[in-house]
């Protein structure tokens, strides 16, 4: 009696492109926006020390910034403070070491005049709306398409909780 081998052959199709701009790039799943009443960002200095509620910085962004945001690649718009303004209200001099930490304990550090010179911006809200922590929020830090830093993504803090200046 003859015996017959038969060997099973799965073929499994990989997709060959990942669709970036429809994934989340920020890894973080669906959590709603902080209150208005949470401490959402804490600005240090040798100074002095300033802890912010969201509902303080939606009243300082006095502008909105359009850029080609380069996390989702496509445009959007967000209502931003200046750095120099958090930078001025906190004695953060040009020459300070600036340090910028996430939630998820990403840092940043560069001489506060780099970020000034950057163009950087405080984005506190995305298409007028409050940011919600999966899509980079509450706040994050964003350059205009403009900026030296526009395309350089370390600097591009999002879901940040601190800048400290030494």
């Amino acid at each position: 009696m003859r015996r017959v081998l038969v060997i099973c052959v799965a073929l499994i199709v990989l997709p060959t492109t990942y669709a970036y701009a429809d994934s989340n790039p920020y890894g973080i799943s669906a959590i709603d926006p902080a209150g208005p009443n949470d401490v959402i960002l804490t600005v240090s200095s040798p100074i002095s020390t300033k802890q912010y509620r969201a509902s303080e910085l939606y009243a300082l962004a006095k502008s909105t910034l359009t850029i080609n945001e380069p996390f989702v690649k496509k445009v959007q718009s967000f209502s931003v403070i200046p750095l120099s303004t958090l930078f001025t209200k906190s004695r953060i001099t040009a020459r300070s070491s600036v340090e910028t930490k996430a939630l998820n304990d990403y840092m940043y550090t560069n001489v506060a005049a780099t970020f000034l010179a950057a163009k950087g911006y405080l984005a506190v809200k995305l298409n007028g709306k409050p940011i919600p922590y999966d899509q980079g929020g509450p706040i994050r830090i964003i350059y205009p398409n403009t900026s030296m830093w526009s395309k350089f993504l370390d600097p591009w803090n999002w879901s940040l909780i601190s800048i400290v200046a030494k």
